[in-house]
């Protein structure tokens, strides 16, 4: 098969593939479908973003576009302090993309640049839009994710930038999240870095 042909076969399954799907689409061995992707990638047509997983298509994705592709098979969203950058909250620009998801903590890393996987319980998972970016967090979700992962993990509430919120003066947006965890700890300790993320918010 010319290169030509299994690119515009790789090309309509839409954008990341990994190694063993491409060799279904090719109908070859998984090491055949890699030499394939290997040189696409030379060509330019395709790149590489970790072990076993590629993006076709001449143009790298948007690192935060792809980030259901990266913690597959899992859901997952843009959120925290990367949503609230993505969302003009904040001026400060997270050196790793933060992310949302049922898959458990880690730190994934790509060609694209390094991806912090934060594990959130199914009831608390929600709460993005489909964006240009990709799936991402409203501000308030991702503030919530931000207080609620450092609750669980710190036992605390964390330190926050600025936030360009003016019209955030209540816990009332976070109300419907608050009220599903679980843990009257973890919920009590939530409400406090919520209040202060609200105070930051007065700060502008």
């Amino acid at each position: 098969m010319s290169g030509l042909s299994a690119y515009g076969r790789l090309e309509a399954l839409g954008g990341v593939v990994t190694t063993g799907e491409a060799a279904a689409a090719l109908r070859t061995s998984s090491t055949s479908a890699s030499r394939t992707l290997r040189t696409l990638e030379a060509d330019g047509r395709a790149t590489r973003l970790r072990s076993g997983l590629w993006h076709i298509g001449a143009d790298r994705p948007v690192p935060t576009a792809i980030v259901r592709d990266i913690c597959r098979p899992h859901p997952a969203y843009v959120s925290f302090l990367s949503a609230l950058n993505l969302a003009g909250v904040i001026d400060q620009l997270p050196r790793t993309i933060s992310v949302a998801s049922l898959d458990r903590a880690r730190t994934i890393e790509t060609a694209l640049g390094s991806y912090a996987v934060h594990h959130l319980p199914a009831a608390l998972f929600g709460g993005w839009e489909e964006t240009r970016n990709g799936p991402v967090a409203t501000p308030a979700k991702a503030i919530f994710d931000l207080c609620y992962v450092s609750a669980a993990h710190r036992g605390k509430s964390r330190r926050l930038p600025e936030l360009d919120l003016p019209g955030l003066r209540s816990l009332e947006p976070f109300e419907p999240w608050l009220s599903r965890v679980e843990s009257q700890r973890l919920r009590s300790i939530t409400a406090a870095g919520l209040r202060y993320a609200i105070g930051r918010a007065r700060a502008r």
